[in-house]
């Protein structure tokens, strides 16, 4: 009887422990900008520093997750060509091949970029993004950088 009641809660323990994984959101998710709020979109802010101030946009992001961070093979801070912090981003086939389609068919459209449950940015897509590489650039700071790459690389190792 003992056996049976160790099986049991061993069991119940497993099940909570893949249920609670099952609910974790991912670190890193792209999703649309909606236009104007709807039934399947949710206000976030973006916030922007500069040296006047801050500056904070209210942005109605679609809940549809079009990329997470099972897409991704590593998150790297590193510097642009200008010298600014940036992270670099390097997709798996599978993830460049679907980022690709993401910016092909939103061409002109705002993309959220969600770290942690934290909107950072939101850049508008000009051109369709192939080679499998990208970069998150905005008003980040060298820590901040390293920070955000930290909990994405962080996400990929529990992969």
């Amino acid at each position: 009887m003992k056996k049976y009641m160790c099986l049991i809660a061993a069991v119940l323990f497993a099940s909570t422990m893949a249920a609670t994984a099952a609910t974790t959101p991912p670190v890193f998710q792209l999703r649309l900008v909606a236009d104007a709020p709807t039934a399947n979109s949710e206000p976030m802010e973006l916030i922007h520093q500069n040296s006047q101030g801050t500056l904070t946009n209210i942005l109605n992001i679609d809940k549809t997750v079009l990329l997470d961070q099972t897409a991704l093979k590593s998150a790297t801070p590193t510097k642009d060509d200008l010298g600014q912090p940036v992270i670099s981003l390097v997709f798996t086939d599978a993830g460049a091949k679907q980022f690709a389609e993401i910016t092909r068919q939103n061409i002109h459209h705002q993309l959220a970029i969600i770290i942690d449950g934290r909107l950072c940015e939101a850049p508008n897509i000009m051109m369709e993004i192939t080679g499998g590489q990208a970069q998150i650039s905005g008003k980040f700071t060298k820590k901040e950088t390293k920070d955000l790459a930290a909990q994405i690389s962080a996400a990929l190792a529990r992969q």
